[in-house]
């Protein structure tokens, strides 16, 4: 039995935002994966501290040192000179999305 001046509080367990000043990350960034004009599939970023440019970072440590990148609002575009190039660098992205 509770007397007049027995409190019972509620434990928060979650965190107000109000959305003004927070970086939270509230859920994941798609973008559609393109080499030379082909869909190759999607890239989904899934923790705070991914970057569209890990994938830059990513072709360059497999030695794709003159690829070039462009993001296009949710379309990672990447250009490269040659057939022969264009698919190792499928065959590696692929790689890249599938285990991410």
């Amino acid at each position: 039995m509770l007397g007049n001046n027995d409190f019972i509080g509620l434990p928060v367990f979650f965190r107000y935002f109000s959305g003004n000043g927070t970086d939270m990350k509230l859920e994941e960034d798609r973008y559609d994966l393109f080499i030379n004009g082909e869909h190759i599939g999607q890239h989904t970023l899934y923790a705070e501290k991914e970057d569209v440019t890990d994938i830059s970072d990513f072709l360059d440590l497999q030695g794709f040192h003159h690829v070039q990148m462009d993001v296009e609002g949710d379309h990672i575009l990447i250009h490269c000179g040659n057939k022969a190039e264009a698919d190792q660098i499928e065959e590696a992205l692929r790689v890249f999305i599938t285990n991410r």
